[in-house]
């Protein structure tokens, strides 16, 4: 995928409430703004992510989050989900002309409701207990629709089916791929992706394997979601190797895994806070 960078100017952000209103007599919880967006629509190809940047510039250490930091300067976070909430490239695919536009947007939408979705829930250690309300019942208003964070995953995946995009959506565990310190942008998209496979799987909390062995320990992540990392690779080769194969792209030369079976590694569910370090 080779960015396409187009340049434009976009109106003041919009403080945009955001209160959970439990649906009655159904188990899914809504967030929802409680104003709508006044700026004018912008013209095509570039969403004003910087408000998302900003933010993460001050509660991102080591790619872990700081919640109480970014309760302090939650408006920043409210004025990008504004913004979020009413502009998708589903909802206005001509602002989105490119690839890179588009997937940069569910990206960093998805990582901004995530964060959303921790404050909502107090700010959790662990999220194993609430796992299925944080990732599928609990939605979001993006560009008009009320999607979850695995809706906004599997969109990410199927509008644009490159696996990298594992690497950078981050769903708030210290065992998933660490939040960035800047947020995602068309222009430098395809080598932030692949900079971000290569540092997830050159983490040995990700890949457990060292030669001589047969066997190799991987993050869920990798395993959950194999299918995709798999259809990279010919039909030719077949069963655990083809995974390996896919993931083989990503690390150096000296540490290709030579193995043919996989095992999950034991997912670190604590919440990706600066004190679960």
């Amino acid at each position: 995928m080779k960015p396409n960078v187009r340049s434009v100017r976009w109106g003041a952000p919009v403080f945009l409430a955001v209160i959970s209103v439990v649906l009655q007599g159904a188990s899914c919880e809504n967030v929802k703004p409680t104003v709508k967006a006044v700026t004018d629509v912008p013209s095509a190809g570039k969403f004003p992510h910087a408000l998302f940047g900003r933010l993460l510039e001050k509660v991102v250490t080591d790619g872990l989050v700081d919640y109480g930091a970014v309760s302090v300067d939650e408006r920043l976070l409210e004025d990008y989900l504004a913004e979020v909430a009413r502009v998708s490239p589903d909802s206005h695919p001509h602002l989105f002309p490119t690839e890179p536009d588009g997937l940069a947007y569910w990206i960093n939408a998805h990582n901004a409701c995530a964060l959303r979705g921790v404050l909502r829930f107090n700010r959790p250690a662990n999220l194993k207990e609430i796992a299925h309300k944080f990732d599928s019942e609990t939605t979001y208003v993006v560009g008009g629709k009320n999607l979850s964070l695995n809706a906004m995953t599997s969109m990410a995946y199927k509008r644009y089916t490159d696996a990298r995009v594992h690497f950078a959506l981050v769903k708030a565990r210290r065992g998933g791929p660490p939040l960035q310190k800047e947020a995602w942008e068309p222009a430098d998209l395809d080598a932030r992706l692949e900079a971000a496979a290569r540092a997830f799987l050159a983490d040995p909390r990700n890949v457990d394997w060292k030669a001589p062995a047969t066997k190799a320990g991987l993050s869920r992540i990798l395993i959950d979601f194999r299918a995709e990392f798999d259809r990279e690779v010919p039909s030719t080769v077949t069963g655990d190797m083809r995974l390996v194969t896919s993931l083989n792209r990503f690390r150096a030369q000296r540490e290709k895994i030579n193995a043919t079976e996989v095992y999950p590694i034991p997912f670190d569910e604590r919440l990706n806070d600066v004190a679960n370090r």
